[in-house]
């Protein structure tokens, strides 16, 4: 029996039984043509658009040829067309109902489009009816599988509450101190160790196949060593944080959305309020890549708006939009660089926080085998600002208001088990302006762990 990626060309031992099989019909184009015409050579590039134009063209001249139906309908499979590719397996079998090799690919179809019970059914059915020893081992071996994924498919389902955190303790050279306080301003030396809890507690208010959605409760504490409470930060809220998996043009996108609302806390009084809106689409456009496009915005509403609101004043709307390029490497999809750019703007009630800007960041992420599950991390980033509004309140030149941030991050990360690691990390964050006036220095370095239960 001739096989071309897989399937059977002509007929197979299932045809040798006439009372039990309806004898396929003859191929309209010789096994010769077909494998003589481009599709072959498209196919086997993977350049399945190229390959179903050629099988319409031959379609026009054959269009009952039941060899061209089955390898359109494995194209359009290809092409995630399945829905398409699933009607025309089901148009063969109409006409030649007893065809073991249609049924089985409409069963794996039918598998990879998220319908087990269906795919169950066309597989046992080969399984119960092939006169081929090596399709009914062959049908028997995806039987199994299937019946696997119904099963994790299940327990995935399950809906349940989750809780996703992280802690742990670092050095800062040069941490955030209220400026207001004698006694902390008055320290020549500012640094210390910060503690920070970061929790969300989360359940799938909605589980399917292509789609889900979560509620959260979302925590985040920053304590601060030596008692100075004074500095001691944290912030409450909830979010929904929607995935809605689609196919456009036979390519796989998943679109995301998720609003968070917050109160902020700085000592024990509330510092702010934060509505936040988060978008974004993930897709692949090449091979052994990803892009993920965003877009954000958010205001924010401040207790103390200064002295003179008109200036001082940070309430207002935050946003930006962003993309990021991940590209895998060629072995394994374990290791991947990306690049990111964002641009953000800020239009706040005071001029002095009206800003526009542009971030940009590259890294690298890959595993480290010869430590054991050991995972490194390695970014580095330039944030860059303008605030075309300034009005200043001292000598400073109002045209030199520009910031520039730059930072270095690494992290190695400890896998002990899938919902447990540690990491140890090192960043360095530079501050500058072009007055010099907020020129920073900071460095971090710490241990965290990440778990979830």
């Amino acid at each position: 029996m001739l096989f071309l990626f897989g399937l059977p060309l002509a007929g197979s031992a299932d045809f040798l039984t006439p009372n039990v099989f309806a004898k396929e019909k003859a191929p309209l184009l010789s096994k010769e043509e077909f494998l003589s015409s481009d599709f072959s050579k498209f196919f086997k590039k993977q350049e399945f658009n190229q390959a179903l134009n050629v099988l319409d063209s031959l379609l026009k001249k054959h269009p009952d040829d039941i060899l061209l139906l089955r390898y359109r309908a494995l194209t359009l499979d290809k092409l995630n067309r399945r829905k398409e590719a699933i009607a025309v397996y089901r148009k063969i079998l109409s006409e030649n109902p007893n065809h073991v090799p249609t049924h089985l690919f409409l069963g794996l179809a039918y598998a990879r489009d998220g319908k087990p019970d269906k795919a169950v059914e066309e597989l046992r059915w080969v399984v119960e009816n092939s006169g081929s020893e090596n399709y009914r081992h062959w049908a028997q071996a995806q039987l199994t599988r299937v019946r696997q994924m119904k099963k994790n498919v299940i327990k995935k389902v399950e809906r349940r509450p989750y809780l996703v955190g992280k802690t742990g303790a670092y050095y800062d050279s040069n941490p955030l101190l209220v400026p207001s306080e004698s006694g902390l301003a008055s320290r020549s030396k500012k640094d210390g160790v910060d503690f920070p809890v970061n929790l969300s507690v989360g359940y799938p208010v909605i589980l399917e196949k292509d789609m889900r959605v979560d509620a959260l409760y979302i925590g985040q504490a920053l304590l601060h060593d030596r008692g100075a409470n004074q500095v001691d930060f944290n912030s409450q809220g909830f979010a929904l944080n929607a995935k809605k998996r689609a196919f456009l043009g036979g390519r796989a996108v998943l679109f995301g959305a998720r609003y968070d609302f917050k109160t902020n806390w700085l000592r024990s009084n509330i510092f702010s309020t934060v509505n936040r809106l988060l978008l974004s689409l993930e897709t692949s456009f090449w091979k052994k890549t990803k892009t993920h496009v965003y877009t954000r915005v958010s205001y924010s509403g401040y207790r103390n708006d200064g002295s003179i609101p008109s200036i001082s004043s940070r309430d207002g709307t935050r946003g930006g939009l962003g993309v990021v390029q991940y590209f895998y490497t060629a072995k394994d999809f374990r290791t991947y660089f990306f690049v990111k750019e964002e641009i953000s703007f800020a239009d706040t009630r005071g001029d002095n926080f009206k800003r526009g800007g542009s971030l940009t960041r590259l890294g690298v992420h890959g595993p480290l085998d010869c430590l054991g599950p050991v995972t490194f991390d390695v970014s580095t980033g330039l944030d860059y600002g303008t605030y075309p509004d300034f009005s200043s309140l001292s000598p400073l030149d109002l045209n030199e208001r520009r910031d520039l941030r730059t930072d270095v991050y690494a992290d190695l990360t400890y896998h002990w088990k899938p919902d447990l690691a540690t990491r140890g990390f090192y960043r360095y964050i530079r501050s500058e302006n072009d007055n010099g006036f907020y020129e920073r220095d900071r460095q971090l370095a710490g241990v965290e762990v990440v778990f979830s239960i």
